[in-house]
């Protein structure tokens, strides 16, 4: 197949055009999680996370001037790797060799040692790649992409870095007990600790508590770099709509908080791309009465041994009351989080994150 590469101006409407509508022709519709407005914003330089780094973006054409391939290659100042993100590709290795080449050189010649992806510009936006269980549709947050990117990415010289997996879990039947977890919560609530549900008069000031934890407790994540108070405000005031209160937990101890767990209803794709009336109406709707959850954020800190457990059984007691089912979101294998509630695993879907070295 005869294709080229090129890297293309930002402020060139008709290459952004193509490289926008580009992930359109490749997935149906419900199974389609562009963010366009993100997009948008890493492309033109307004995303509130620009000022930490540069952006480089490609697309690659067949002999027709159709697009074959899209990708960004993002530099930051301070780090000798460079990330490969908002990757689409036909189902063809010369379309993806064409590509990966070509962000590769210009990693090179930017004096980066290695490539990493995919990472969508930064820890903060979205990175991993979905390797396994393609039958279900995508669940709210949820990295998706076609089942033939993997080969892509290992065929083009990257190797695993980094596995993930998302335990999906059926309804919890109303006899279960976890005796460990519900002596924690115990041991926790009557030990001077509080366990408080998020409240649209404190969502700011709960919101802030959160990031507290949160930069300091990920901090040894993959692909992490820290943003301001501020800047991660902004970019999770959507929780604000979106979070059903009730199962947005946050503990504290003499008025610090000490730990979170984070949960949403799954909204599928209904929040990625143009807000429509019929978009509006379906969010309205499972929000009002959730049956499907995403377990997105946990942490508790270190001096507070055992208060995640007893964050997750606080969680799962709400979930068993409303006879729902949810998806413990993309864990690091091998984290003592993926182990919790075992019994109750339906089926697992299966992340990575790739690494290419330059010799």
């Amino acid at each position: 197949m005869e294709l080229r590469a090129v890297i293309f101006d930002p402020k060139d409407k008709r290459s952004v055009r193509s490289f926008l509508r580009f992930p359109g022709s490749l997935y149906p519709k419900n199974e389609l999680m562009q963010d366009i407005s993100t997009e948008k914003a890493i492309l033109s330089g307004l995303h509130i996370l620009s000022h930490y780094f540069s952006v480089y973006p490609f697309l690659a054409f067949d002999k027709d001037d159709n697009v074959a391939a899209r990708c960004i290659l993002t530099v930051y100042h301070d780090r000798t790797c460079a990330y490969i993100g908002f990757f689409e590709c036909i189902d063809s290795a010369d379309a993806a060799r064409c590509i990966f080449s070509a962000a590769e050189a210009q990693a090179r010649s930017l004096g980066c040692d290695s490539v990493i992806g995919p990472v969508d510009a930064s820890f903060w936006i979205r990175y991993r790649l979905k390797t396994g269980c393609f039958d279900k549709q995508p669940y709210t947050g949820e990295p998706y992409n076609l089942p033939y990117y993997e080969k892509l990415f290992l065929d083009n010289g990257f190797s695993v870095s980094g596995e993930y997996v998302s335990n999906r879990y059926g309804t919890v039947p109303q006899s279960f007990i976890n005796q460990k977890n519900s002596r924690r919560l115990q041991h926790f609530t009557e030990n001077g600790c509080s366990i408080c549900c998020l409240e649209k008069d404190s969502f700011d000031r709960s919101l802030r508590d959160i990031y507290r934890m949160l930069i300091k407790l990920y901090s040894d994540f993959q692909t992490f770099s820290p943003i301001t108070e501020d800047e991660f405000c902004t970019m999770y005031s959507a929780m604000r709509y979106a979070a059903d209160y009730r199962m947005v937990k946050i503990a504290y101890r003499d008025g610090k908080p000490v730990g979170f767990f984070v949960t949403l209803p799954n909204y599928g794709n209904a929040s990625c791309g143009r807000l429509t009336l019929s978009k509006i109406m379906h969010i309205r709707r499972v929000k009002k009465s959730p049956h499907d959850y995403i377990l997105l954020y946990l942490g508790a800190e270190p001096d507070h041994p055992g208060l995640g457990k007893a964050l997750s059984e606080c969680v799962l007691r709400d979930i068993c009351e409303r006879q729902a089912v949810s998806v413990g979101a993309l864990i690091r294998k091998g984290k003592v989080t993926g182990s919790y509630f075992s019994q109750l695993i339906e089926r697992q879907y299966t992340y990575a994150l790739y690494e290419k070295a330059f010799s």
